[in-house]
């Protein structure tokens, strides 16, 4: 016989059972929200502000505008914790989701009351939904009401206009959906455990442990292979984000506190939340009586939960633990997530059992454990599965990418180019992909013979690694779409050949070097900087800009790569181009430019000055057409043009004990940190002397030009934009 006492009438009592939860919420969200926004507001505009503005115009009222701007695209982020940074908001959402899922089904946990509440004639179903529904009540009614508060306050304090309200109604959105999120995550925690303690770290592990394990597959390779590159991480990251509640709890409170919505992201919602709601509606109907006040709602689920828990959690102590030792190598990842197991399986077998005689009484699980951990940390220590030797067969492979490190600081790309993908390890593409596949094969072989890319890295320039081997980055795009990425260490000489061969086509050098990425009516001014490192603009019409550039177009199309790598560039060619990318930041505006690889100050006419158009002595179009403009290419510096040199030299080369004797003793000299010698030379017969060991600091297209000892010249014009290698 079932009571007819309607679903209305226990939602309705359950909610004034917790009434401690719905004031605590009510009260929180109220300062949270409503009150913090009207400070936000205030302490954003400032009083004192809006007076300068009212007052002074023009400058101020530029400036009043743009905080305007930037305060309506934080708003909506007060809703649900995101305001560009994440703030407390969003911590409170995860907190009272939480304590609404505990707090509802906690008669779960004690004997009496379970005994009590499931003796009435009332199915488990309806109490089930009476539960679950008075949660989301209990949170979602103060939020709303909070989140037309803070609206209102917006429209007090007159920023708020229609599409602002839209978005911030989306952000409210996705805060209950986020809520939800966590909301049914717990659910399932809860019906899993008999205890508030463990219903309670069970929720902490069902929320991040979709992220942790894809988390820690990513770290693993990252630390035990040599060949890994992070951007190969990438589409594992995006499965975490939308398997995880966690991450899609960060996606949705980020994306709609932005003002918008991915549709993976609410679908991912969706889904999670409805098997998480599925499966906790499951488990309480078939919740054993008896399962109250044990750890574990199910106790043949434990030594399952106990495995689970314990390999990823060990393995990712070990790594934390190497990360803050800042110990290179692997030995400490092994040695310390097997502690970390062993110390798991008994802190996890004393929760359980609450006995410490009984801490070995799950020994099968704790064995378990331990071989899974092991397991793992031997097909990484020791490539049982062949990563760093894996190359897709050729045939499958329908273009390959290069992109040497040293490409970040030779080239600078816009972000719509073809090339942008390159420096992040994407490469240009290239269907013909024999050399490249044959430069790859010799990075698999240096592996094999222990040239890692670690291995360059700690190199000096100096040293014959670091002189004769570079790091790159392919990218193979497999005919299935997929993106295969590997980081290998390259011979020098062999990755000239590999470029050199791939340059034959024009297509592939049109899409490598930057100039050809950039409309010639985009052009607003160029500028010529040479050995001097000070530019100069040329002051040339449109005709001129569009035939220098075409000149020199020309000239990177015939030039031999070779030049590009050993050569030094005599100067270079600098482009005003619009900023598409500009910030205010400080009154002062910012931008990259939709460029990669510099920030550049953005003048105030919305314009960026964007150099690397290096110049060479075989450019002769290029230089052809710089003298006829009356512009002229200096290839040498002249002592009595230069002010002042300063000189930073090593205090163990023979170089720096050469330069200092063929100085005068009126020569400044300082040292610091014990290894670095700053000398300061104004003298016209030192600066004479000088000049003669110093050249232009440019490690060519592969890099590696540059050594320890430099210099920085102050011309009688200024400074120079350039640093120079001493020789």
């Amino acid at each position: 016989m079932t009571s007819k006492i309607s679903c209305k009438k226990l939602i309705r009592q359950d909610i004034q059972q917790r009434g401690w939860l719905a004031a605590l919420i009510s009260v929180t969200l109220f300062l949270a929200m409503p009150v913090y926004a009207m400070i936000y507001i205030d302490s954003f505009l400032g009083s004192s502000t809006v007076m300068t503005a009212a007052e002074a115009g023009g400058v101020a009222a530029d400036n009043m505008s743009y905080i305007l701007e930037e305060l309506c695209a934080r708003f909506p982020g007060l809703l649900n914790g995101y305001t560009g940074n994440w703030n407390f908001m969003s911590a409170v959402i995860v907190i009272f989701a939480m304590l609404s899922a505990l707090s509802g089904f906690s008669f779960l946990h004690s004997k009496d009351k379970m005994d009590f509440y499931h003796s009435l004639p009332i199915r488990r179903e309806q109490w089930f939904l009476s539960e679950y529904i008075s949660g989301i009540v209990i949170f979602i009614v103060p939020y709303v009401i909070c989140s037309g508060l803070t609206i209102a306050g917006g429209g007090i304090n007159g920023i708020m206009t229609a599409r602002l309200a839209a978005d911030s109604a989306l952000a409210a959105a996705g805060g209950m959906f986020a809520f939800l999120v966590i909301y049914h995550t717990c659910l399932l925690a809860v019906m899993l455990t008999g205890q508030n303690v463990t219903g309670f770290l069970a929720s902490g592990v069902i929320i991040v442990y979709p992220t942790l394990v894809f988390s820690i597959f990513i770290i693993l390779k990252s630390t035990f292979f040599a060949s890994y590159y992070e951007e190969g991480g990438r589409l594992i990251g995006q499965i975490s984000d939308l398997l995880s509640p966690v991450g899609i709890f960060i996606s949705l409170i980020s994306s709609t506190g932005t003002g918008e919505l991915r549709a993976a992201v609410f679908a991912g919602a969706v889904v999670i939340s409805a098997l998480f709601l599925a499966g906790a509606f499951l488990l309480y109907k078939i919740y054993p009586s008896e399962a109250a006040g044990t750890p574990l709602a199910f106790s043949r689920t434990a030594p399952v939960f106990k495995v689970f828990i314990c390999i990823p959690a060990a393995l990712f102590s070990g790594i934390a633990v190497k990360e803050l030792m800042g110990s290179p190598g692997t030995k400490w990842v092994l040695a310390v997530s097997f502690l970390a197991a062993v110390i798991l399986c008994l802190v996890i077998e004393f929760i359980y059992r609450r006995d410490l005689r009984m801490l070995f009484a799950g020994w099968r699980s704790s064995l378990i454990s331990l071989g899974g951990v092991a397991l793992i940390l031997c097909i990484f220590q020791f490539d049982l599965l062949g990563y760093d030797t894996y190359q897709p067969k050729q045939d499958k492979v329908e273009s390959m990418g290069f992109s040497p490190n040293s490409f970040w600081n030779y080239f600078e790309y816009a972000e719509t180019s073809e090339g942008y993908e390159m420096l992040n390890g994407g490469g240009v593409a290239t269907e013909d992909t024999d050399a490249f596949y044959r430069l790859a094969r010799t990075g698999i072989e240096n592996l094999k013979k222990g040239l890692t890319p670690e291995t360059v890295d700690r190199s000096s320039s100096d040293s014959e690694i670091g002189k004769n081997y570079i790091n790159a980055t392919f990218c193979y795009k497999l005919e299935s779409g997929r993106k295969v990425y590997r980081r290998y260490c390259i011979e020098r000489g062999e990755a000239m050949s590999a470029l050199e061969d791939a340059c034959q086509n024009e297509e592939y050098r049109k899409a490598l070097f930057p100039i050809f990425g950039i409309e010639h009516s985009d052009v607003r001014s160029i500028q010529l900087r040479d050995i001097y490192g000070i530019s100069e603009d040329m002051n040339l019409d449109e005709q001129q800009r569009e035939k220098l550039l075409q000149a020199y177009e020309k000239d990177v199309l015939a030039a031999d790569i070779k030049t590009l790598a050993e050569e030094k560039p005599i100067g270079e060619l600098l482009l005003t181009i619009p900023d598409k990318s500009m910030v205010v930041v400080g009154g002062e505006t910012y931008g990259s430019g939709g460029f990669a690889g510099a920030v550049h100050r953005t003048a105030a006419d919305g314009v960026v000055t964007v150099g690397s158009f290096y110049l060479y002595e075989s450019y002769v179009n290029t230089i052809s057409c710089i003298e006829e403009y009356g512009c002229v290419v200096r290839t040498e510096i002249k002592p009595e043009d230069v002010r002042s040199v300063t000189l930073y030299l090593s205090q163990e080369s023979e170089l720096t004990e050469e330069i200092l004797s063929a100085l005068s003793d009126n020569v400044e000299q300082n040292s610091y940190d014990g290894m670095t010698t700053e000398v300061r030379v104004e003298d016209q017969e030192d600066i004479r002397i000088v000049l003669e060991y110093l050249e232009v600091s440019d490690g060519g297209i592969l890099g590696g030009g540059t050594l320890g000892n430099y210099a920085d010249i102050q011309f009688a014009d200024g400074m120079s934009a350039y640093s120079y290698a001493v020789r």
